[in-house]
């Protein structure tokens, strides 16, 4: 059994230093490839859970593949939003698909690695591979990092709205069509430039959200016990 241990993230999306979106776009065109390489070696641990007879191994590599997922498509499309502040009414729909699933799936993952953990019986390769309690603070700074979002009522309702009756929907029925009408026609006046961007709803959360995957990202690598740790 093969487990994931070393793996190098890349860093936080952009520093404190870099407050222009011409700094972010420079930032996140020098971390892009690392993470993405990070990215693929997640993904080759993935393939392996998926054809190994260890639950808990799946659960943990599921999960880890799945956050850098999300992490590195928010970074590609606040990138290219932010180099290219035109494409506003396009990319932030897909930056709320990507809220939407770090809001939802990362949690159900997250948790279903506890049970897994909490469960596993020592016929489970993987059974004492990871440390449950740092699973467990993970998750609870996870959430409170993705707490203000999801305090910000008005903003989630719309948050489910657009990805519900926009982004699930790219204009192939009538309720598509109907929909994708009023999203162009309520986007039709915000600023298309690199300061309309920066103070974007969308933006402000796909940041804050970043931070909190990143620190979810770093506690996964300290859940993985040496070889001989208890």
């Amino acid at each position: 059994m093969r487990i994931a241990q070393g793996v190098t993230l890349s860093a936080p999306w952009c520093t404190v230093t870099a407050v222009t979106a011409d700094e972010i776009v420079a930032n996140l065109d020098r971390v892009l490839p690392e993470q993405e390489r990070v990215l693929a070696q997640a993904a080759r641990n993935a393939e392996i859970g998926i054809k190994g007879n260890s639950a808990v191994y799946r659960a943990f590599t599921d999960l880890d593949f799945f956050a850098l997922t999300v992490d590195f498509d928010l970074r590609v499309l606040l990138r290219n939003l932010l180099a290219h502040p035109q494409s506003r009414l396009t990319a932030e729909k897909f930056l709320v698909l990507a809220l939407e699933e770090a809001d939802e799936s990362v949690d159900n993952m997250i948790n279903r690695l506890l049970g897994a953990i909490r469960r596993a019986g020592s016929d489970d390769p993987a059974h004492d591979a990871f440390d449950f309690e740092i699973v467990r603070v993970a998750k609870v700074e996870f959430d409170d990092a993705m707490a203000p979002m999801r305090a910000d009522t008005d903003f989630t309702q719309t948050l489910r709205l657009i990805r519900n009756t926009v982004s699930a929907h790219v204009v192939g029925d009538d309720v598509g069509i109907q929909n994708g009408v009023i999203w162009v026609l309520t986007r039709e006046n915000v600023p298309r430039n690199a300061e309309g961007v920066m103070r974007s709803q969308v933006v402000y959360y796909a940041t804050s959200t970043l931070s909190a995957l990143n620190g979810l990202s770093r506690a996964l690598r300290r859940a993985v016990k040496a070889a001989g740790d208890d």
